[in-house]
C-alpha cells in the first residue's frame, strides 16, 4: 500500500468517524461484550448473528438467556429442541441450536467452562484455535478477537461492499485478502472501529442496492459514485 492510499483511506476513516455514530445496541457483539465480562456470552451472540440481522440476534439473545441461561455449563446440559425453540428469532436454529450445544460441551470439558484462556493467546494462534470450534469463521473469530481489543479486522457483508466500492481492495478479493489489506492500510488503534463504521455506513449510504451516493459523506474520495448514482 502506497503512502497515498494510507492517507485516502484514513481521511475516508476520519470523515465517517464525525457523520457516523456507533451505537452499541446495533451491534450484537459490542453491546454483550459492554454487558458481561465473559466471552462465551459474546461469542454465543456473534454465532447466533451469522446470516440475520443484530436485532434479531439479540432477541433470540436475551430469550436463550431467560429460558435456558447463556453459559457453557447450561447449554452443555440443555434440550437441544428447547435452545432452538428460544433462538428462533436468529434464523437457522435448528442448525444453530446443535452447533451452540456442541461448543458448550467442548468449552466445558475443553477450557473448563472458560475461553478467556484462549483470547491470553497471540492474535493469530487465538484466531486459528477459535476457528476450531462449532460454527465459528474467520469472521466469528475476528469479531470476538477485536471487541476483547486484538489487533484484527473483521469482514461482514457490509464492510466488503465499502472497501471493495471505495477501491480499498480488489473487486474480487476474498475474506483474508480484504481483511489484509485494511489492515495494511489503517492503524492497529483503528482495527476495531474500522468494521463498526463501514458497517454504520453500509447500513445508512452504501446499501446493497441503490446506494445513496449523493448523500455520502465520503462521495469525493470514492470512486464508485458515477455508478452507485445510476443504480
Amino acid at each position: 500500500m502506497s503512502t497515498a492510499e494510507k492517507k485516502r483511506a484514513n481521511k475516508i476513516l476520519r470523515i465517517l468517524r464525525n457523520k457516523l455514530s456507533i451505537r452499541a445496541r446495533d451491534f450484537a457483539s459490542v453491546l454483550v461484550r459492554r454487558e458481561s465480562d465473559d466471552p462465551f456470552r459474546v461469542l454465543v451472540v456473534t454465532i447466533l448473528s451469522q446470516n440475520c440481522t443484530d436485532i434479531a440476534a439479540i432477541k433470540a439473545y436475551r430469550t436463550l438467556e431467560e429460558r435456558i441461561g447463556v453459559t457453557a455449563r447450561t447449554l452443555a446440559k440443555a434440550d437441544v429442541k428447547k435452545i432452538s425453540e428460544s433462538i428462533r428469532f436468529a434464523g437457522l436454529h435448528r442448525q444453530k441450536s446443535r452447533a451452540l450445544r456442541k461448543l458448550a460441551r467442548i468449552i466445558s470439558q475443553d477450557y473448563s467452562g472458560d475461553i478467556s484462556q484462549i483470547l491470553r493467546k497471540p492474535t493469530e494462534t487465538a484466531r486459528l484455535e477459535l476457528q476450531n470450534l462449532p460454527k465459528v469463521g474467520p469472521k466469528t473469530a475476528d469479531v470476538l478477537l477485536s471487541v476483547y481489543g486484538k489487533p484484527t479486522v473483521s469482514v461482514d457483508t457490509h464492510v466488503e461492499r465499502v472497501s471493495k466500492r471505495l477501491g480499498l481492495t480488489l473487486p474480487k478479493a476474498n475474506y483474508d485478502k480484504i481483511r489484509s489489506d485494511l489492515m495494511r492500510l489503517f492503524n492497529p488503534d483503528d482495527y476495531g472501529q474500522v468494521p463498526l463504521l463501514f458497517m454504520a455506513h453500509g447500513r445508512k449510504y452504501c446499501k446493497a442496492i441503490r446506494p445513496l451516493c449523493p448523500k455520502c459523506p465520503v462521495r469525493l474520495l470514492c470512486p464508485y459514485q458515477v455508478k452507485g448514482q445510476s443504480d
